[in-house]
């Protein structure tokens, strides 16, 4: 079996397994996300149809469907998918579909969404680079990607966390330092339009940027 194949299959398995943890774990841990969210929502007009790549448990997705027009949802992990549904359903929210697909070859026409939300995952995926070109191609023109991602290898101490936490079975398969992370969006013919840094202490990097 190809390599990329074997880490993909790895990755849906372990996602898999925490997903019902998932939630629990980012209010403990993600303190950052609070501001994550209302970035995102200053970023977003209530025409946009926005896709997330990568949703997880529709953290995002849910947060953001009152202020737009419509949301899209992905992700690989079935279970994540099924809890963002659940979620969904609970809460009577109509505007927004969760599905499970690869963000490497999504199911969507070309220039199909105004905006592409792709949060805490480009580290986590073997190829970052597939992920993004998949996203400028289902990308309107001009279309905008909203990204935040943390940077493993900024010091040694975020390498040192890094390592820590691989002991847990999960895998930061690209390990970026701010700058690498902003040269990635960029050499994949973004336009960076605004950046934020979130969490001095461990870094989570927040572009917004047009597709060129």
């Amino acid at each position: 079996m190809n390599s990329n194949v074997e880490a993909q299959n790895r990755n849906t398995a372990f996602w898999n397994r925490i997903a019902k943890h998932y939630d629990g774990f980012m209010k403990r841990f993600a303190r950052e996300y609070p501001e994550l969210l209302k970035l995102i929502k200053s970023d977003l007009n209530t025409d946009d149809s926005v896709l997330e790549m990568a949703c997880g448990t529709g953290i995002i997705s849910l947060e953001i469907s009152s202020i737009v027009r419509q949301v899209t949802a992905t992700d690989i992990s079935p279970e994540m998918i099924e809890i963002a549904s659940a979620k969904a359903q609970e809460l009577k929210i109509n505007n927004i579909g969760f599905f499970v697909q690869n963000g490497y070859s999504l199911d969507f026409q070309d220039d199909s969404f105004d905006v592409c939300i792709i949060s805490n995952a480009l580290h986590v995926v073997p190829e970052p680079e597939r992920m993004l070109k998949e996203a400028k191609r289902v990308l309107k023109p001009q279309g905008m990607l909203i990204s935040a991602t943390y940077c493993h290898a900024e010091n040694i101490k975020t390498k040192f966390i890094s390592w820590l936490i691989s002991f847990t079975g999960f895998r930061a398969y690209r390990k970026f330092t701010s700058r690498s992370f902003i040269e990635l969006i960029e050499t994949s013919g973004f336009s960076i339009e605004e950046r934020h840094t979130l969490k001095e202490n461990f870094p989570l990097i927040y572009v917004v940027a047009r597709y060129s």
